[in-house]
């Protein structure tokens, strides 16, 4: 029987309002661990769901016990591993207002504040418009000049990949979902059907059965839109009742569609 939720993703999924996993968790009477962070890439939400989920295991509570979701977010997102030994823009970077742009795999789960640490990861796309300009200057000198779309792509599909591989090597039930249809985001690139070679492979190799999705390849936000549902004051992010309509009304019938009930 499912005691613990461990969830991943960004702004969608974030601690800084009530969003999808904690609607869940009160539904459900599953201990919540929350390491969505806004901003984040599909880096990020492998990396902290795997590492929250094996602290677990450490602790010696049983993969059947444990259910992982995830809220995939844009490959466009890539986040970068800083540290205060080798980056000489590391206190810049680290300067700046709320959230925290750098995150921690140790921090406290569903903790809103981050601690001044020497190391961690910075979080964002190149194109995000953060506060501290230094972040902005660091993403887009970095990013544009050195990664394509397609390297974006391949690395998120290996996360994709490496969450999958990893629960599946636990005896942990997953659950994939998405923010909002990243299979054509950004720019409609499409990344499903159209795919390069050095794409098609891991792909291939994806388990849908772990996947709910709204109609097609949608997400939150597309789903949000479609039932006229209300959202935030930026247009964009589900308001707080569009997230626990979302759980109500099409989450957990999706669980339920997925063997796995409360």
């Amino acid at each position: 029987m499912i005691k613990h939720l461990v969830t991943s993703g960004c702004s969608f999924t974030d601690n800084f309002s009530k969003r999808w996993p904690h609607f869940l968790s009160e539904i459900s009477g599953w201990s919540l661990y929350n390491r969505g962070h806004g901003s984040a890439g599909n880096s990020w939400i492998s990396k902290s769901i795997i590492y929250q989920t094996q602290t677990l295991l450490n602790l010696g509570i049983h993969p059947s016990e444990i259910l992982v979701m995830a809220m995939w977010s844009g490959i466009d997102r890539k986040d970068l591993f800083i540290t205060s030994r080798e980056d000489v823009m590391f206190n810049k970077l680290l300067n700046s207002g709320h959230p925290n742009p750098i995150n921690f795999l140790d921090d406290i789960p569903n903790n809103t504040s981050s601690k001044n640490k020497i190391d961690g990861y910075l979080l964002g796309a190149a194109a995000c418009n953060f506060d501290n300009t230094n972040i902005n200057v660091f993403k887009r000198e970095l990013i544009l000049n050195y990664f394509s779309e397609e390297a974006l792509a391949i690395e998120s599909y290996e996360n994709f990949l490496r969450l999958q591989w990893f629960c599946d090597s636990k005896g942990i039930r997953l659950i994939n979902q998405t923010f909002k249809d990243i299979m054509h985001y950004p720019d409609y690139k499409i990344l499903t059907s159209n795919y390069s070679r050095n794409i098609k492979h891991l792909y291939e190799m994806i388990d849908f059965d772990k996947w709910l999705f709204w109609k097609d390849y949608n997400g939150l936000y597309e789903y949000t839109r479609d039932i006229s549902m209300m959202f935030g004051s930026d247009g964009f992010h589900p308001s707080v009742e569009g997230h626990q309509y979302y759980v109500k009304n099409y989450l957990i019938t999706g669980l339920e569609q997925k063997n796995i009930y409360f």
